[in-house]
């Protein structure tokens, strides 16, 4: 008798089949057939008195089909960009939408490039000399007001650009994003300290900074204006801080568990004066 991993094969099918016949989602468990056979998710079954095939008003769980669609695993469309994960067929447009191996695009609007994070960076420079920054999170860094992109490349490969631009007769408008194939709020925040004439000092924050793939190409929306300084734009010098979220929850983890133990040492020196 052989094993199931003997009976696994290369198989070539039509992928509607495993899809809802009344929302075209992926069949995925519970699933529902009418007396004749005809399935049905269980969203749609719950909006539907009858059997959108035959009319049939009774329904009851296929274990049998259940089975099949949990068994199914696809590689991710983005498998040539990296992605190594084997994913069920009803879980794969899920996947796809936070997948980090998804394309994120050149925001020049004349270059049709596209691809994966790792490849953006070599692609800017080599392709349109922008200029970049290679930073660590938590370590301010320095950079001059000079309109246009500027890349800035953590020390765990997330990149970022900052875009300046002038807005008259104020001075220059300061962008940030993370590119990342999902467009969402991400766990980054970031800080900027400069000062453009004698007296004045200014602290922007951004405290969630927009995850996009650029394809709607580089930010527009500044969070922070640069008031024009008497020596031009580029006297100003910007010092930028970005951090995340999840390290600042660790810290704040590790100093509870200090005050924890603070607590504790001096309950014990109460109960020591005490006794």
């Amino acid at each position: 008798m052989g094993s199931s991993a003997d009976k696994k094969q290369g198989v070539t099918m039509g992928m509607d089949v495993l899809d809802c016949p009344v929302c075209y989602e992926p069949f995925k468990p519970p699933i529902l057939q009418c007396s004749v056979g005809h399935f049905i998710c269980s969203s749609c079954r719950m909006k539907l008195k009858k059997c959108p095939v035959c009319s049939r008003s009774n329904f009851e769980r296929c274990f049998g089909m259940e089975r099949v669609i949990e068994s199914i695993v696809v590689p991710c469309s983005y498998a040539e960009n990296g992605c190594t994960n084997k994913i069920h067929y009803f879980n794969k447009k899920n996947h796809e939408q936070t997948c980090s191996h998804g394309p994120c695009f050149c925001p020049d609007s004349t270059c049709g490039f596209s691809g994966p994070v790792v490849t953006l960076l070599k692609h800017f420079a080599t392709q349109h000399k922008w200029p970049s920054t290679e930073f660590k999170y938590y370590t301010p860094f320095d950079l001059r007001v000079k309109p246009g992109a500027h890349f800035l490349q953590a020390g765990d490969g997330q990149l970022f650009v900052m875009n300046m631009v002038p807005v008259e007769p104020v001075g220059h408008g300061v962008s940030l994003i993370c590119i990342q194939p999902n467009t969402s709020e991400s766990s980054f925040r970031c800080n900027v300290v400069f000062s453009s004439f004698t007296g004045h000092h200014q602290i922007s924050t951004l405290e969630s900074v927009r995850c996009s793939s650029l394809s709607d190409g580089l930010p527009k929306n500044y969070f922070c204006i640069v008031p024009k300084s008497p020596g031009g734009g580029a006297a100003v010098l910007l010092r930028i801080t970005i951090d995340t979220e999840l390290v600042l929850e660790v810290e704040d983890e590790q100093d509870e568990e200090e005050d924890d133990d603070d607590y504790d040492e001096d309950e014990e020196s109460d109960d020591e004066d005490r006794n």
